[in-house]
């Protein structure tokens, strides 16, 4: 089993430039004919976007230098084996803090590229991004979430990075299992929810796992017979959970062999009304 990252480790902030634009590739499009309408290179494109050839796709989006979607300053981070995890958090500094991930050191002074230049566009475009090896954690892919119920929920999950699981814990300082934490998450967006995984499984609405929204509870058999764990969807078929394999919070997949065999089903305790009010909320506080 593919293994899994187990806290946001790594913090970068971008400055942009003041004039911007994001390109889409059209038809008959090239890096060379690019680079001569923005008047700028293929080689500075291609180092920003993160391209190891020149081959482009039509409708691959590209961050064009001098734009204000271009950072003035950045990195990129790798894991030094492939298939490992690796994530960024952004925050108000240009300090990169490493971490052990998934038993190897990061180097926060190696620059790579990333294979998508169109998720380092999306990184750039939001206040605060969690990224997960070229797939982004963003709640901005559902229009409905707007950025501020992104922005809630990458706070809370920066708060809890460094708590451990503790079976029966109850405190985000000391310790929380899988139910306590999707509590606390619940309790900041002003919905109580019971203390069990197994409680949790009576309330919100039933979804199908085809067609689950971020936010929606996912719950697991694993050590007994009726629901003994929880997490939070998240998008892309990815969920945020304290895990006791992980030691604490960790983003797993719903594909992965141990939890596709262990998932009995979904709850939607967020309504599109009660998500309209938390937007409403957070946007009159800013």
């Amino acid at each position: 089993m593919k293994r899994l990252l187990t806290s946001l480790v790594l913090a970068f902030t971008f400055a942009l430039p003041v004039q911007a634009d994001i390109y889409r590739v059209k038809p008959g499009d090239s890096l060379y004919k690019i680079a001569k309408k923005f008047h700028t290179t293929v080689s500075k494109i291609k180092r920003l976007n993160g391209l190891r050839s020149n081959t482009i796709r039509v409708g691959q989006k590209l961050i064009i230098p001098g734009t204000r979607h271009t950072p003035s300053w950045y990195r990129k981070f790798k894991p030094r084996k492939s298939g490992e995890t690796i994530a960024f958090l952004k925050k108000e500094s240009e300090q990169a803090l490493s971490s052990k991930i998934v038993g190897s050191e990061i180097n926060p002074l190696t620059e790579v590229v990333y294979r998508e230049a169109e998720e380092l566009a999306q990184v750039l475009s939001t206040p605060l991004d969690v990224k997960y090896d070229n797939w982004s954690l963003s709640i901005l892919n559902d229009p409905e979430y707007k950025g501020a119920l992104f922005k809630l929920f990458a706070e809370i999950f920066k708060k809890l990075k460094n708590t451990p699981y503790v079976f029966g814990g109850n405190n985000p300082h000391f310790g929380l299992d899988c139910s306590s934490f999707t509590m606390y998450v619940y309790r900041k967006l002003g919905i109580k929810l019971p203390r069990t995984a197994r409680a949790q499984f009576n309330v919100g609405v039933p979804v199908d796992i085809g067609n689950l929204k971020v936010g929606d509870l996912v719950f697991f058999r694993t050590y007994a017979r009726y629901p003994s764990h929880v997490g939070i969807y998240i998008g892309n078929g990815r969920f945020i959970h304290f895990s006791s394999m992980y030691h604490g919070l960790a983003i797993s997949s719903l594909s992965e062999r141990y939890f596709k065999r262990r998932f009995i089903g979904a709850k939607r305790v967020l309504s599109e009304k009660k998500v309209k009010k938390i937007i409403y909320a957070l946007t009159e506080n800013k």
